[in-house]
């Protein structure tokens, strides 16, 4: 296979020129989902729904420049005789003799996809206890309208019983 066509240096250089945006992509990512995660502490719908929107403008300009990382990976990993599963950023380096500065790139882009994906599971966490506190609000409520709910006086000793409703029975 002649390699004349291609250019390893300039290929990297085009490579790194993707991984930069990407990386600042998912640190932009792993700040919003903080404030996500903070506005569901808060329960702030405003502020949940702004985040929401800017994550999903993150998320789809990561998918757009990891399409484009993909693309040229395969084209260069083409070019350097790789098997279609061994082109990745470990490979392509090693394949033109390491020192191509991919690995440290490699490991940036992993570690903050890493710090994203936390910080992601901490929020769906926090999402579920609200909705739990949520249903157990809305059956609490239910139940007081349906008839005497079990409950605790100020004395702290549990109370039920046609004297005693959650809401008013007038709401």
């Amino acid at each position: 296979m002649s390699t004349t066509s291609f250019d390893a240096v300039a290929e990297t250089q085009r490579l790194i020129s993707l991984l930069e945006p990407l990386i600042g992509c998912f640190e932009r990512l792993a700040i919003l989902l903080e404030q996500e995660r903070q506005a569901l502490k808060k329960r702030h719908l405003p502020s949940l729904e702004t985040s929401a929107r800017q994550i999903e403008d993150v998320l789809n300009e990561i998918k757009h420049l990891d399409t484009s990382r993909q693309t040229l990976s395969m084209r260069m990993g083409k070019a350097l005789g790789l098997s279609k599963e061994a082109m990745n950023l470990k490979e392509l380096d090693e394949a033109m003799g390491g020192g191509t500065g991919l690995l440290e790139y490699r490991q940036r882009l992993r570690e903050r996809i890493d710090q994203a994906d936390r910080s992601n599971q901490e929020n769906q966490a926090i999402f579920k206890g609200v909705l739990v506190a949520t249903e157990a609000i809305l059956r609490t409520l239910k139940e007081s309208t349906q008839g005497p709910a079990a409950s605790y006086n100020r004395r702290g000793f549990r109370q039920s019983g046609p004297g005693y409703h959650f809401l008013s029975k007038q709401f």
